[in-house]
């Protein structure tokens, strides 16, 4: 291919991706116009493309029929302790993996990885058995406690990964110098797999933010732990015909992870691009 011909090839990849790009954006701007915009013209005949009279009475309908800061508080509160959970818990087993020896240590971790093909309506019941035994139904544990214990199989796999990029030879003068293995754990290996774990942390904040299924099991008739998703629900279902104030609500919900993602972005697109580099 010539120069020329190149070039015509990367503009014509360049200008399918910004298609594609606001192809995926489109719905976004559309729930954001729709917020700012009153009933006649939200159900305009033809729609409107922007508002002509901007209106913020979507957001303060939304702040006034909602417990929004309760239900920011418990929102923050268990995604912050899930990610917590997942981050610690993921790197620890990750790290076992890649650098103990155990008997059985490729069964172990087929087993783990194959848990990921089990859909999550399979283990609905027995885990809702185990928690009320517990009787710890109407609490945050169900969707807290299990990320202290392995995290989530597809971060242990990714991390192990991550791990296996690092020389062991690392590890061998650590030793020499007298170091254990969890000394070497936190001075050695977890700033070399800084990347990976905000990566790691990245996806389980927005799992955990945007949590709706188990919420509504778990927490579904204890107003005082309802999360920003199960109240943008509730809300929805009261309010279902103004829309608007949905969507302004919906944008609220979505503005923390959004934060969260361009804060991490760099660290985010480094880590993917390293994840996996050695299998």
């Amino acid at each position: 291919m010539t120069v020329r011909g190149k070039k015509i090839w990367n503009m014509v990849l360049i200008l399918l991706a910004v298609f594609v790009g606001l192809v995926f954006l489109f719905p976004v701007f559309w729930m954001i116009r729709s917020s700012f915009m009153g009933l006649e013209e939200l159900y305009a005949n033809p729609p409107l493309l922007l508002p002509k009279n901007a209106t913020l009475q979507n957001y303060q309908a939304a702040l006034a029929q909602t417990d929004l800061w309760l239900q920011l508080r418990n929102s923050c509160v268990i995604t912050l302790l899930f990610v917590m959970g997942t981050v610690i818990s993921s790197s620890l087993t990750a790290y076992g993996f890649s650098r103990f020896e155990f008997k059985g240590k490729n069964v172990w971790f087929m087993l783990i990885i194959s848990t990921m093909m089990l859909p999550s309506a399979v283990t609905l019941i027995p885990q809702y058995q185990m928690w009320n035994r517990l009787h710890l139904l109407g609490t945050i544990a169900p969707l807290v406690v299990p990320a202290w214990f392995g995290g989530s199989a597809y971060f242990t796999f990714m991390l192990r990964q991550f791990f296996q990029t690092i020389p062991r030879e690392l590890d061998e003068a650590a030793r020499v110098d007298g170091a254990g293995y969890l000394r070497i754990f936190v001075s050695i290996m977890l700033p070399l797999v800084k990347p990976a774990m905000i990566v790691v942390a990245l996806f389980a904040f927005v799992n955990c933010w945007n949590e709706f299924f188990y919420t509504v099991i778990y927490l579904n008739g204890h107003q005082e732990l309802k999360t920003l998703t199960l109240g943008l629900y509730l809300f929805k279902g009261v309010y279902s015909t103004n829309y608007g104030a949905v969507l302004a609500l919906a944008i609220m919900v979505s503005v923390p992870a959004l934060i969260f993602f361009f804060i991490g972005n760099k660290y985010f697109v480094e880590g993917i691009s390293m994840t996996g580099i050695k299998g």
